[in-house]
């Protein structure tokens, strides 16, 4: 991640100003609205730590320190290897799980309790692959070792997304309410 990206990643997901102007008032901004909210406090220092991490040396070794203390502080877990392009928006924080090995485009929009992750440990290669503009919905999983779910794609709540999904397309998982009366 170069520099450029970061300030991409800030702009698009904690400042409000859309317009390209001087890096001064776009830090300043930053920062104001990220001492209010702690939706924007975490993502300008994930992406700080991101940053970083991929610098290497005493840099990495500080990033994954002030990753951890994020984890803790948050209750959100998402792995500084990660590939997420700008734009991602988190509703609320708590429970947010997102692997390592996962490759996200532009524009995602996570909602509480939901998990990007793989199934099986130790495989060579993983392919979790996720398209531009998606939403997932409370409470979801998306599991899987290749796995990708297309541009577009909107997932309900409570859906456990195990196979791959076309772009352009709604998912989730039918359930049944049975009330059984004592």
């Amino acid at each position: 991640m170069s520099f450029e990206e970061l300030l991409e990643c800030w702009r698009a997901e904690v400042s409000n100003k859309k317009k390209p102007g001087r890096r001064v008032s776009l830090f300043f901004n930053i920062l104001r609205r990220a001492r209010r909210n702690n939706k924007l406090r975490y993502l300008l220092w994930f992406r700080f730590a991101q940053y970083l991490h991929r610098k290497k040396g005493l840099r990495a070794a500080y990033a994954r320190r002030l990753n951890q203390r994020l984890n803790l502080k948050y209750a959100v877990d998402i792995s500084l290897d990660a590939s997420i392009g700008p734009g991602l928006r988190i509703a609320h924080l708590p429970g947010i799980v997102i692997s390592g090995y996962a490759r996200i485009g532009r524009n995602l929009f996570i909602r509480q309790n939901s998990t990007i992750g793989i199934k099986t440990l130790g495989l060579e290669r993983y392919q979790l692959e996720i398209g531009d503009n998606v939403s997932i919905g409370a409470n979801s999983c998306i599991i899987g070792d290749t796995l990708s779910i297309g541009d577009n794609v909107t997932i309900g709540a409570m859906s456990l997304v195990n196979k791959s999904l076309p772009a352009n397309s709604i998912y989730y998982t039918q359930r049944s309410g049975v009330l059984v009366e004592k």
